[in-house]
Formats: C-alpha cells, sequence, structure tokens
C-alpha cells in the first residue's frame, strides 16, 4: 500500500476515492433523516401555497389583477410540491427481500435527491414571503356619449376648448366653472373629463362629486378609485390625507373634477397636490355661487350662463324630435322653448315631456310656464321641473320620484331603492317580489325617459341636486293627490324610513329606537358595531318589513325574530358567525340576504326550509359555511342544503358550495328558479371573474362546477350562463352531460379538464339533427390539453349560429378550430381569440370529402376583431384542399395568412403575436376581402415575416389609425409603395423593431403624406429615423416620440441641406437615447416644430447645432432634463473666439424649461447674441454650474423673472427672481449658494423621507435669515438631523403637524441648542415627549401641543433647565398623557426643587389620563405663574406630590362649552388644594 501511495498521482486518486465513498456513505446513512427533512419542508410549502392562494383569492375578489412574481411563484410551487411526491413515492417501491435488504445505490440516488429537493424548497419557501401580491388597474373613464348628455353647443364648446387650453398653462392648475343649478356645469365637466382623457392631455382623469353636505372620506374615496383603481388602504385621517397625495404625486398629469362645491373645501385636508407642491395636478372646480369659487383661490373663472336663444331651440327640437315642425304646434313649441330660459336641464325635462303629446297638451304647458315665468331665471327651474313632473302619467311614477328626491343623494343603489319601496308597501298591489321589482325597474326607466333620473347604469339611480331640491319643494307643498295610494303616498310625510351609516361605530343604547320610530317600515343601517347584541328596543318596530344592516359589525341577532312583519332582511358583507334558531320565526320574510359574510359557519337544521314564504336567498361568498352532509351521522346541527327543496316559492338564488361532498346524491335545486347564480366546487378556479351580486338584478341564470359536480347540471336545464372547470368522467360535453343541446346557453366557458375530447360529438347524439348550442353567443376553452376538436362529425343545423365571441387557449390537441360546414353558419361571430394552442395549421379546416370546386368562399361578416397568438405551427387561416399538410415539402412553401378562400370586410382589429408566418395577406387578395374597414393592427416577436403589407395593398388601407410593430427579425420596412393610406387622416405608428431606420431610402415616395404619430421604443440597432428621400414628404402634422434607442440622428447625416419649408413636423420627444451628439443637426430645418422635449439623453453635447436656429422659427416650447453630460443648449464648438457673430432669433419661443442638468454651464458658450422676443416662461431646476445664461447680449421683451426650483424628494421650493435682464438674474442666483442665503420662511408638506431634503452638508453660514419653519404631513424619525438643528441659528417660530415623528432633533450622544420662541405640536402621534433632555430651548416662549396621542409627558427629566424662559404652557387632547413633567426614571424621594422661573400662563385641555403635572415627588416652583385654565381633566386629583411655592394669588378656572367660557376664579389658598377642590366637586358632579 506504501508503495502504491509513492506512485504519482496515485495517492491522490485514493484520497479523491475514500472522499466519494465516505460520502456515498453518508448519503445512505443519513437517508431517513433527509427524507424526515424533506416530508417537512414539502408540507411547509403546500401550507404556504395554501396561504398564497388564499390571498390571491382574496385579492381576485376585490378585482385586484395578481402580480406576475406571485403567479409565476404559485406555478413554480405546485411544480416543487409535485416533485417532492413523486420523489416521495418512489421511496416506498425501491426494496428487495421485504424490507431489510435495499438497493444500496438507489438507497444512496434517492438520499441525494431529497437533499437536493429540500434545499430547492427551502430557496422556494423563503422567495414566497410576499407584502403585496396583487395590483389594480386605474379604471377607464367609461364615459359614453349617451351618458354624457353633451351636445356639442357652440357656447358649451368654446369654453370647452378655452378651458383646455388653459389646462396647458403650466401655471394655472384651479380653475373655476360657476353658474346657476341646471344651467349644465356637471355636462360640461364630464364632457371634459372624457375629451382629455381620450385625447391624452390628462393621464389618469377623477371626478368627485361634493354636494352640500360634503364627506371628505367619500370625495377621496371617488378621487382614488378613479385615478388608479384601489381603495386606500389607510383608516385615519391623517393616514387616508396623506396616502391620496402620494398616490395623486405618482401621475405625471392628473386632472381632478370636483364638482358641485357648496362651501369652501379644504384641500389639503382631503389630501389634494396642487400648484407649487405637484404642477402636475390641476383642478375643476364648479359651484352655483362664484363666491365660493373666490374662496377655493380659483386662478380663472368662466361663467356658465343661460343657452342663446338659437342653440335652445336647437337642443329643443332635437330632443322633442319631429312633432315641434307640425305647422300646429311649432309656434307654440318655439314659445315653450323660449320659457325654459336657456337652462339645458329644463329644456330637457319640458322636451322629453311633450315629444309625445298632443297639440292641447302643448298649449296647456305653455300657459303653465308663463303663469310661473319670473324675472330671475333660477325662478324658471321650479315651474319647468314642476311640469315635467305633472306630465307623469300615474300617481306611482310621481311618488316614486318624490321618494327619490327625499334620499338627499346624488345615487342610490336600485336595489336599495326597490327594497326600501317594497318596505314602505309602495307596490302593495303585486305579491310578489319578482314581479314587484319588474314594476320598479319600469318606473325607474319612465323617470330616466322623463328627464328626472339621470341616464346611467341600471344598477344605479342618480337624480341631478337640482331635480332633488325640486322634488323636495313638490313633497313640502302638496300633498299626494290620488287617495286611492294611502299605503305608500301617505307615508312619505312621515319617518317611515331611516338609514344611518357611521363607520363602525359602537352601538350601545339600549333604547336606540325606542319613541317616535314605532311607524317605521324600513331601515337601512350602514357600517354600524352591534356586538354582544342588538339594541333591546328594536323589538319596538313592530311594523317594520324591511331590515338592511350592511358591512356591521354584528353580535347576537336573535332579537331580529320579534319582527314578526319582517319580509326582507339583509346581512350582506356584515361580520357574523351564526345565524339564530329564532329567525324560523320570521314566517313572513320573503328575502334573505348574506351575501359575503365570510364568517358564518353555522346555519341551524331546519332553519332555511321553515323560511316557507322565502321567495330571494342569497348566499353568495358565504364559503364558511359547514354544511351538513346529509346521511352522515355526524353530531353537527348544520343545516344540509337538501333544505333548499323544500322552499317551493323560491325563484332567485345565489349561493356557492365549495365542498362537493355535501352535495346528496341525485340532489336537485328547486324546481321554480327563475334566476341563480350557483358556485359549486373548487372557489379558486373561478376567483377572477366572481362576482356575487346579492339582488337579481346580474346573469339570469348562471351556473360554475368544478371536478365531478357536473351532475348537479341536469336540474337546471335553463342555464344561461355555464362555466366548467376540471371535469371529471367526461369525454363529449353534450352527450355526457345528457342535456338536450344547451337551448337557452348563451354563455359557456369551459377549462382544465383532460378528458374531455369534443364539445359536440355528433355520432353519439341520441338525436344528431338536432341543433345544438342555438343561441351560444360565447364560448370560451381554456387549458383543455387532450381536446381533439370543437365539434365531431357532422353538425346539426343552426348550430352556434349566434355565436359571437370565440376565444381557444392553451388547447394543444386542436390541429384546426373548426371546420368548413361550421364556420358557414357563423354571420354574427364578432371577436375571435386563439392562443398557444402548439398544433393547430389552420383555423378553418375543409373536411376532406368536400369537393374544392363547390366550396364557396368562407365569409365571416360581422368579425371585428381577430387576435392570434403562439400559433407556431400555423400555416394558415384556411388551407387549400390542394395543400397536403402532411407533405413534408409545404414548410418550404410562404403561405399567406389570409388567401382567396377567407372573406372578413369587418375586421377592424387585427393582432398578431409570436406567429411562424411569412406574409400576412396573399398578393391575389382581392381589395375588398378582408382590410378595407382596418384600423388597428398589431405584430409582434412574429421573427419569420418578411413583409408587412403586399405591394397593392397601400390604397385599400383607407381606415388604418393604428400600426405597432415589435421584435420582427426578418421585417425590415412598413412602406412598400407609394400613396399608403390614402385616406387615413391620422395614422398612429409604434415600432419596436430593431431596424436601421423606419424607411430604407429604396422605398417608394409619398410614405409620410399624411398624418403620423410615430412613436419608436427599443431599436437599438436604428441608426436614424428617416432617410434623407423622406424629409421631403413630411408634409403633414407629424408626432415623433423615441424612447429606449441606440439612434444616432433623426435624420440621415447627409453633405445636402434638406429643404423642409412645407414640412409639419412638430413635436419630438427623444428620451433615453444614449447615442444622441445633438438633436438638430445643422443639415435639416425644421420649419414647423412646435415643441422639443428632450430627457436622460446623457451623451448629448448640445441640443441645436450652429447655422439651424433658422430652421426653428415656430419653435415655441423647449423642455430639456436630465442630460448628464450637456454643457449648452445652443452648440457653439465649431466657432471662433472672436466678436459677436450675429443674432440668432428664437421669435416664437415662449417655455424655456431646463432641469436636473449637472454640467449645463449656459444656454451658448459662444459668443453669439440671442433674441427671444415671445419668451415668457424660464424654469431652472437643480443646474448647479450655469453661472449666465449666455455670454453675447440678450433680448427678452416679455420676460419678467425666472422660475428657481430647488427640489428634495417630496419637497420643492420655488422662487421668481429677476434682476432686470435674463443673463443678470442667472448670475445672480448662481451667486447665492443655492438660494439659501435668503430664505425666510420654509413650509414643508407631504414627504415621507424629512431627512433627505436637508442638504448632506453645512456650515454655520446656512440658512442666515431662516426664521420660520412649517412642518405638515412627513414622515420621518426625526425633524433634523442634529447637524442641521445647530446651524438653524435665527429660527424663531417652528410649527410641526399631522407628522408620524418621535422626535424634534435626531437623537444624540451630544447636546444642542435651538433659538426657537414658538413651538407648536399638533396630531403627531408617534411622540412620546416634546422636550428631550439632548435639546436645550433656551429662548422659548411658547409651547403649544396639541391632539398628540402617543405622548407619555411633555418635558423629560432634567431638562427644565433647558426652558429658562417659558411663559405660556398650552396642552390640549393628548388622550395617553398622564403628566405633563416626566417622573419615570426618578424615586419616591423628593429631589430638589424644579423651578419654571418665567411661566405665566398654563392651560391643561381634554386631558383624560392626566393626574397631575407631575407624578414624582419632585418640589416645584413657580415664581412667576399667573393663570392656570382647565377643561375636562376628570382624573386631575392634584397639581404635584412635592411641596409647591407659587405666587399668593393664581387665578385658576375652569373653561366651559365650545366657546370655552371661563368659570369664577377657583383659588383656595394653594395650587394643589385648588385642584383637589376642584377635583371633589366636579365628581360630585
Amino acid at each position: 500500500m506504501d508503495a502504491i501511495a509513492h506512485v504519482p498521482g496515485v495517492s491522490e486518486i485514493a484520497n479523491y476515492v475514500i472522499t466519494f465513498i465516505k460520502g456515498q456513505i453518508g448519503y445512505i446513512s443519513s437517508y431517513d433523516e433527509n427524507l424526515e427533512k424533506l416530508i417537512t419542508e414539502a408540507q411547509t410549502l403546500k401550507d404556504t401555497q395554501d396561504g398564497v392562494q388564499h390571498r390571491v383569492v382574496e385579492a381576485e375578489r376585490h378585482g385586484d389583477k395578481i402580480e406576475n412574481i406571485v403567479q409565476n411563484w404559485l406555478k413554480k410551487a405546485n411544480e416543487m410540491v409535485a416533485a417532492a411526491n413523486k420523489v416521495i413515492d418512489v421511496e416506498g417501491t425501491r426494496w428487495c427481500l421485504g424490507h431489510y435488504c435495499p438497493y444500496l445505490w438507489t438507497r444512496c440516488q434517492l438520499s441525494k435527491s431529497f437533499e437536493k429537493i429540500t434545499k430547492e424548497i427551502s430557496d422556494v419557501i423563503e422567495k414566497g414571503k410576499f407584502d403585496t401580491i396583487s395590483y389594480r388597474d386605474a379604471p377607464d373613464l367609461t364615459i359614453t356619449p349617451f351618458s354624457r348628455g353633451y351636445e356639442a353647443l357652440e357656447s358649451r364648446t368654446s369654453m370647452l376648448s378655452e378651458i383646455k387650453e388653459i389646462l396647458k398653462d403650466p401655471k394655472m392648475y384651479m380653475i373655476g366653472v360657476h353658474g346657476m343649478g341646471g344651467v349644465g356645469k356637471t355636462t360640461l365637466v364630464n364632457e371634459l373629463a372624457w375629451q382629455v382623457k381620450n385625447d391624452g392631455s390628462f393621464g389618469a382623469v377623477a371626478i368627485a362629486t361634493i354636494t352640500s353636505s360634503p364627506n371628505v372620506e367619500n370625495v377621496q374615496d371617488q378621487i382614488v378609485v378613479a385615478i388608479c383603481g384601489k381603495n386606500l388602504e389607510h383608516t385615519t385621517k391623517v393616514g387616508r390625507m396623506g396616502e391620496l397625495r402620494r398616490r395623486i404625486k405618482a401621475q405625471n398629469n392628473v386632472l381632478i373634477i370636483l364638482d358641485d362645491i357648496w362651501s369652501e373645501l379644504d384641500l389639503t385636508e382631503v389630501g389634494i397636490p396642487f400648484g407649487d407642491e405637484h404642477n402636475g395636478c390641476k383642478l375643476v372646480i364648479t359651484s352655483r355661487e362664484r363666491e365660493v369659487l373666490i374662496k377655493m383661490d380659483t386662478q380663472k373663472d368662466f361663467n356658465l350662463t343661460a343657452l342663446l336663444e338659437e342653440d335652445s331651440w336647437n337642443l329643443f327640437q332635437k330632443i322633442a324630435g319631429n312633432v315641434v315642425n307640425e305647422v300646429s304646434i311649432k309656434p307654440i313649441a318655439e314659445e315653450v322653448a323660449k320659457c325654459c330660459a336657456g337652462l339645458p336641464l329644463l329644456i330637457t325635462a319640458v322636451a322629453k315631456g311633450l315629444r309625445k303629446k298632443e297639440v292641447h297638451a302643448w298649449r296647456v304647458a305653455l300657459k303653465q310656464l308663463k303663469e310661473f315665468k319670473h324675472k330671475e331665471l333660477e325662478n324658471n327651474v321650479y315651474p319647468a321641473l314642476k311640469l315635467s313632473y305633472d306630465f307623469l302619467d300615474t300617481e306611482e311614477l310621481k311618488s316614486l320620484f318624490l321618494f327619490i328626491g327625499s334620499f338627499g343623494l346624488n345615487h342610490i343603489l336600485t336595489e336599495d331603492l326597490f327594497r326600501c319601496c317594497w318596505g314602505l308597501g309602495f307596490y302593495g298591489g303585486v305579491d310578489k317580489l319578482m314581479e314587484a321589482r319588474d314594476t320598479h325597474y319600469t318606473l325607474i326607466n319612465e323617470l330616466r325617459a322623463s328627464s328626472l333620473l339621470l341616464e346611467g347604469e341600471l344598477d344605479w339611480v342618480g337624480m341631478h341636486d337640482v331635480v332633488r331640491d325640486v322634488a323636495k319643494s313638490i313633497a313640502s307643498k302638496s300633498p299626494p293627490i290620488d287617495p286611492t295610494y294611502p299605503t305608500y303616498a301617505d307615508q312619505f310625510g312621515k319617518c317611515h324610513y331611516i338609514r344611518f351609516q357611521s363607520s363602525l361605530t359602537e352601538v350601545q343604547a339600549d333604547n336606540l329606537f325606542s319613541g317616535m320610530m314605532k311607524e317605521v317600515m324600513t331601515l337601512s343601517l350602514y357600517e354600524m358595531s352591534f356586538t354582544p347584541f342588538l339594541p333591546p328596543s328594536l323589538n319596538l318596530l313592530i311594523k317594520l318589513r324591511s331590515l338592511n344592516l350592511r358591512r356591521c359589525k354584528l353580535g347576537d341577532i336573535r332579537m331580529v325574530a320579534k319582527l314578526s312583519n319582517l319580509e326582507i332582511l339583509s346581512l350582506e358583507k356584515s361580520s357574523i358567525e351564526e345565524l339564530p334558531e329564532e329567525i324560523t320565526h320570521l314566517t313572513h320574510l320573503r328575502l334573505l340576504n348574506l351575501t359575503d359574510c365570510y364568517e358564518l359557519r353555522v346555519i341551524p337544521t331546519n332553519l332555511t326550509s321553515n323560511l316557507t314564504c322565502l321567495e330571494e336567498l342569497y348566499m353568495g361568498g358565504c364559503n364558511s359555511i359547514e354544511w351538513e352532509v346529509e346521511g352522515s351521522r355526524s353530531e353537527s346541527k348544520n343545516a344540509s342544503l337538501s333544505e333548499l327543496q323544500n322552499l317551493h316559492n323560491l325563484t332567485t338564488l345565489e349561493i356557492s358550495i365549495k365542498d362537493t361532498s355535501v352535495l346528496s346524491r341525485g340532489f336537485q335545486f328547486p324546481a321554480k328558479l327563475e334566476t341563480y347564480n350557483i358556485l359549486i366546487g373548487n372557489i379558486s378556479e373561478w376567483g377572477r371573474s366572481q362576482n356575487w351580486y346579492g339582488e337579481a338584478l346580474g346573469p339570469s341564470r348562471t351556473l360554475k362546477l368544478t371536478g365531478s359536480s357536473w351532475t348537479s347540471i341536469s336540474s337546471l336545464t335553463t342555464v344561461e350562463d355555464l362555466r366548467l372547470a376540471e371535469l371529471k368522467g367526461v369525454k363529449d360535453l353534450l352527450y355526457d352531460l345528457d342535456v338536450e343541446g344547451f337551448p337557452q346557453l348563451k354563455h359557456l366557458h369551459i377549462h382544465g379538464s383532460d378528458e374531455l375530447l369534443h364539445i359536440i360529438n355528433s355520432r353519439r347524439l341520441r338525436n344528431p339533427h338536432s341543433s345544438a348550442f342555438p343561441n351560444l353567443k360565447s364560448l370560451l376553452l381554456y387549458n383543455l390539453y387532450t381536446m381533439e376538436e370543437i365539434c365531431h362529425g357532422p353538425i346539426p343545423t343552426l348550430s352556434f349560429a349566434k355565436l359571437e365571441v370565440i376565444k381557444v387557449r392553451n388547447c394543444h390537441g386542436l390541429d384546426n378550430l373548426l371546420l368548413y360546414s361550421l364556420a358557414r353558419n357563423l354571420s354574427q361571430l364578432h371577436e375571435m381569440e386563439i392562443n398557444n394552442c402548439r398544433c393547430m395549421k389552420e383555423i378553418i379546416a375543409m373536411e376532406e370529402h368536400e369537393d374544392e370546386k363547390e366550396l364557396l368562399e368562407i365569409v365571416l361578416p360581422e368579425l371585428r376583431s381577430l387576435a392570434l397568438v403562439e400559433l407556431t405551427r400555423l400555416q394558415s387561416f384556411c388551407l387549400p384542399l390542394t395543400v397536403d399538410m402532411g407533405d413534408p415539402s409545404i414548410q418550404g412553401i410562404p403561405l399567406a395568412l389570409f388567401n382567396q378562400q377567407v372573406v372578413t370586410p369587418k375586421l377592424e382589429t387585427l393582432e398578431l403575436y409570436d406567429m411562424d408566418i411569412c406574409k400576412i395577406w396573399d398578393d391575389k387578395l382581392p381589395l375588398h376581402s378582408c382590410f378595407q374597414n382596418l384600423t388597428h393592427l398589431i405584430v409582434g416577436r412574429c421573427n419569420s415575416l418578411t413583409s408587412l403589407f403586399a405591394s397593392w395593398m397601400g390604397r385599400g388601407l383607407v381606415k388604418l389609425q393604428y400600426l405597432t410593430i415589435y421584435c420582427c427579425q426578418m421585417l425590415k420596412a412598413i412602406f412598400v409603395q407609394e400613396d399608403q393610406f390614402p385616406n387615413s387622416e391620422t395614422v398612429e405608428i409604434s415600432i419596436m423593431n430593431d431596424w436601421k431606420s423606419i424607411r430604407p431610402n429604396q422605398e417608394p415616395p409619398n410614405s409620410f403624406h399624411h398624418n403620423l404619430k410615430i412613436n419608436i421604443y427599443d431599436c437599438e440597432s436604428m441608426d436614424f429615423v428617416f432617410p434623407v428621400s423622406a424629409a421631403k414628404e413630411l408634409r403633414q402634422h407629424q408626432f415623433l416620440e423615441i424612447r429606449s434607442c441606440g439612434i444616432k440622428n433623426i435624420f440621415e447625416k447627409s453633405d445636402i441641406t434638406c429643404d423642409m419649408t412645407h414640412v409639419y413636423l412638430e413635436k419630438i420627444t427623444v428620451e433615453k437615447c444614449p447615442g444622441m451628439k445633438t438633436i438638430i443637426p445643422s443639415f435639416v430645418l425644421f420649419q414647423c416644430l412646435d415643441k422639443l422635449i428632450v430627457s436622460s439623453c446623457h451623451t448629448l453635447v448640445n441640443i441645436i447645432r450652429p447655422s439651424t436656429t433658422t430652421s426653428l422659427p415656430n419653435l415655441r416650447i423647449l423642455r430639456i432634463s436630465e442630460c448628464d453630460e450637456l454643457e449648452e443648449i445652443y452648440g457653439s464648438n465649431n466657432e471662433s473666439d472672436d466678436a459677436p457673430l450675429g443674432e440668432i432669433a428664437f421669435r416664437k419661443l415662449e417655455e424655456l424649461t431646463l432641469k436636473y442638468l449637472p454640467r449645463l454651464t449656459s444656454f451658448c458658450q459662444g459668443s453669439y447674441d440671442f433674441r427671444f422676443p415671445s419668451l415668457q416662461i424660464v424654469s431652472i431646476e437643480e443646474c448647479p454650474v450655469m453661472d449666465t445664461f449666455c455670454q453675447g447680449n440678450i433680448t427678452t421683451p416679455s420676460l419678467t423673472k425666472v422660475e428657481y426650483r430647488l427640489s428634495r424628494d417630496n419637497w420643492c421650493r420655488i422662487e421668481d427672481h429677476w434682476y432686470g435682464d435674463l443673463n443678470t438674474t442667472v448670475r445672480t442666483v448662481f451667486t447665492k449658494k443655492y438660494l439659501y442665503d435668503d430664505w425666510e420662511t420654509l413650509d414643508i408638506r407631504n414627504n415621507n423621507n424629512l431627512k433627505s431634503i436637508w442638504p448632506n452638508q453645512v456650515t454655520p453660514d446656512f440658512f442666515p435669515n431662516l426664521t420660520k419653519i412649517v412642518i405638515y404631513l412627513c414622515e420621518s424619525q426625526y425633524v433634523f438631523p442634529i447637524y442641521v438643528a445647530k446651524v438653524l441659528r435665527q429660527l424663531q417660530v417652528l410649527e410641526i403637524g399631522l407628522c408620524t415623528i418621535e422626535n424634534i432633533v435626531e437623537e444624540s450622544d451630544s447636546t444642542c441648542e435651538m433659538m426657537v420662541v414658538y413651538l407648536e405640536v399638533r396630531k403627531c402621534h408617534d411622540m412620546m415627549t416634546i422636550v428631550p433632555s439632548s435639546v436645550q430651548f433656551h429662548s422659548l416662549d411658547e409651547l403649544h401641543v396639541s391632539r398628540c396621542h402617543g405622548l407619555v409627558n411633555i418635558i423629560m427629566p432634567s431638562t427644565i433647565a433647558n426652558l429658562p424662559n417659558l411663559r405660556i404652557l398650552m396642552i390640549s387632547e393628548c388622550d395617553e398623557l398622564e403628566e405633563v413633567y416626566g417622573s419615570n426614571n426618578e424615586s419616591d424621594e423628593p429631589l430638589g426643587e424644579i423651578a419654571f422661573m418665567k411661566l405665566e400662563e398654563l392651560t391643561l385641555k381634554y386631558l383624560p389620563w392626566l393626574k397631575s403635572f407631575c407624578q414624582g415627588s419632585y418640589n416645584f416652583k413657580f415664581p412667576s405663574l399667573q393663570k392656570v385654565h382647565l377643561k375636562d381633566c376628570p382624573m386631575m386629583e392634584t397639581f404635584c406630590h412635592g411641596n409647591l411655592t407659587t405666587t399668593s394669588h393664581i387665578e385658576v378656572r375652569c373653561l366651559y362649552g365650545w366657546s370655552n367660557e371661563e368659570s369664577e376664579d377657583h383659588w383656595d389658598g394653594d395650587l394643589n388644594t385648588t385642584i383637589r377642590t376642584i377635583f371633589t366637586k366636579e365628581n360630585t358632579k
């Protein structure tokens, strides 16, 4: 062995072998341990996965979208759990000779696998710790022309245009619109919102209706949901305020419309940043009174007056219709229109009321309007709307109108209104809820048709505030006319309906419903807390028919059972765990709503079956109910689902059943169901699309089933919306479900069913000739990996005849979508999407038995949208029969996606992604076949595509508006011929393709003769955008946007100057293009350029090259930002140092903005003279080395100031400077050390990191004149770093409010002195003390502290020496404060005397836990104390516990009432005795 060991290399091999064997033995010996670790870790991962999945389901239920990283993690976790289980299962199969002789090698390998997978699982678990899992897209502004109600009248259109123009002005941020009620303010701003959102002027638009009783939280919710689609997370007033501010600031440009303001609204309290705080936030405010706008400090106000006579008549004529042109009616109609006084609201109401009336009705209307007419226009509101009211056909309509007006709300849910009306007996003549609801919605629509209600969504009822006021006025002046309606109309004047909303306020009053409320028939309580039980006085409401407890926190609700007349009970979204069995006493109950009662677990046995009058039951989202399994021997007292079968009057059911095992064999739903929304099985399968309506308004008959629960479908043959997932035992859908063709089905969605082969297999049908799915409108097939065909065999006549939408994803067994025989039936198909079907070779296939000569072309006459995604084997939309798909040689033939066999005459949108196609359209395709209506074409990642359009197609693309191309490697150009897109007014082209330029030189001319918006992104290889040959073709309005590209020049370099006198390249935006050295080269003339915006181009040396200024005669706006290497705007590197080289004029330039340019020294470093005759705005921000504007002379006759900004995080200070001329101003400001030296007041608001705003280094001469600082709505551990606090020598006033700070100055071992004279701290709940031991306030004269609920004390022990000059101390509303002077670190013995030498006045108010000035045994001295004021300090029984020295008499007074009225002087010899006497008297009271 020794000899072997000395052989070169052998010892190393031996060591390696020994180490290797030891390692393998280690794996074998650790086998059981590694297996146990794997099992434990796999279970941990499964638990973590379930937890994340539950969060996902909850987020999706709220309409959120799940982050991609979370979805990918869930997929990875699922794979890891499966892999672990597979290895664990293998473990039990690798044994021989029973359990004693394992395969050692296999055991070793498995142990390795255990260890490896365990480590991978641990990594996955670690990555699954998500703080947030979802997000919500900001909703689009879905205002349709119909709901906008806007008519393009001259006066309105001109005002709208003017408002939009003013909103473009960077200095204007708040605009007001005022006018009388009904003049059209709301309609105008709704139209404004719609226009600016659609034209891209604002990225986000929010409309908030304020009303005469503004609710700040409601306003905040309206704004935040509109701009980002997600509610505020904070619940406190301060938290909501700050969060809304941050969310608004996250939007670059946002328009907020505050409609119908009646009094001044504190925008800071709402949380709206505007003006200097956020330049991108603009506000438009409407009000009836101009005085309100003045108080709101609007910068520009518009008075929206009544319509001119011509506009009034045009609007009236349009609404009333042709009847106004009849000879006998027209003169009367013209007079009626004049009586409407130009108010659109009245014109609409009166015109709609008369449009179907005879001439005598017109005469009566005119007579009434004239009789009521007054001089003031406002007085026409009542008579005109009263006239519309009088024209209502029935007393039902009139009473319903008056009732809606009595709510005092702009909007109310239609179903809530219905339940109120039912409770009040409004529909007393109708016996069934469904019939009453039909009547209700009919009446609502009639009121809308009369313009007495606003048009809008069906589930909301809206009433204009003016109409509401008139309704209240009518109700107060005239009692109901028709005596035949005493059951409802008579009661509207009494208190029969009560509605409370109180944000989960704890309600403890036992007699809440006693006394005057005995007549109440409908009661709605929102967001209130009734624990441990409902108020006993509830049983006094013996006439109550409808009780709504929505979003309430509930304990014991047995009291409800005593309301024997109750017919409607709604507990929607309330917190309740168990329904009491006493509910069975509600024998008249017709509607029970338990929607989204997530915590509900127990429903007692026989409760539901005993509610025999029940017509509507809503239990959607109650996924925690522990249903009893019928036939089991469980001792549970829960109800079983079979009880539903006893509800013979039930017509409406919403329910989710998570555990399918609770369904007994042969379970049948109630036979009389007319409306239902039923989910059975795994809730998460439908989480993203699941909505529970809690009303009969939703989809009428919806059924969602997973697994084997499909057997329940046999009892619901009327289903209209069917969704199936993870079907078991189903191969042929129509045959196996044993349903006769689903005659009423409108929507079918199937996903994740591995056994399904066909939707229809006609060869297995009992009656193959009967039609299947005759009314189906949408068909969605997702993740059906084994499905072979949608239809197998001959297709029954009229099958799928009404199909409008078909979407197929991840169906890898399909080699085609439809057969020719079925495609012929799809005359109504308008949307088709096919995604990731790996084997699909064609969309429509010809049957083999069909003769090609007899085949007609395939026409899809209504197809408007087609999306084909990741169909890597697709050869054509429809392959001719002559093409042998099995022939390998076919792969080399470049087939077109569309050929002559397919006709789609109305196709508007075509999207192609990840397709292996060479061309889209066949060369022989006729012009009319498939693209003459094409408006949107998007092509992405189609790497074999060589041409976009066939050579002859240009003249046919008459409507193309949007063209997007990205990542198509073989595609080298867009334009292939002259006269492309001939009739398109504007074409927006987005390119993300790595081309050398947008159009090669060899392409035909006239490619750019129409309006173009060209967006170029992520094109790293593109050297230039336009070749020289294209320069003269830019003849219409063009917009160019370049982002994140390798572009070096906009135009190809050339020695020849291009004459672009007639070119309309209006706007250029360049961002993140590191290869560009200049923007405007010397060889190109931009005669019509209006706006140039450049940002984040870090290699730019200059923006404009010499000699090119004449090419910019119309440049109006120039904005440059974040270009690190930029040293000058106008290049001078080619000019000499001689005398000035003539004058350079920017004649139209109005705005120049320079931001974050660290190396910019001046506009131009050369000796040119500049003239800016129109320049009005110069804004400079963070240009630290810009010491002058230019080296030559400069003329700026219209400029009167330069705006300088100094920004730090969320804080920005803006100052206007002017020192005679632009050069002098820039030089003067530069010498002022970043503007710190002349600061006197600093106001910091809405900053989430205060310490980041201060300079990193300061010297004693920093802030030499700063005397006042206001800190508001900021977040940080402290206000001042210690090094900043030490240099604020002139600071006298410090005000801090609504901040999450712990200390005023950073904690430090060293001390610092602050010269503050006045200190005020409000609403800072994280502070535990005000005056710490490390800070000296030797100059402090007044200290005011209020609403700081975290404070333990005001002054820390040992710090009184730091307050030698404190004169006034006022403390109020600090809920946790127990003492003013802290004593927590001292012993019980007196520790010397503590003196407040200058303190004259001490005020202590609203301090519920204050026990004394100091709880320790200190001795105190107050030689100057003159006044002590006390209010609501109920625990303060003495002043201090040590000796006390004061003046001989102190004025001690108690304060009472909201006006703080002073009591008489309470002095009783000494301060301690006085406080004790007051304490005793107050407690005696």
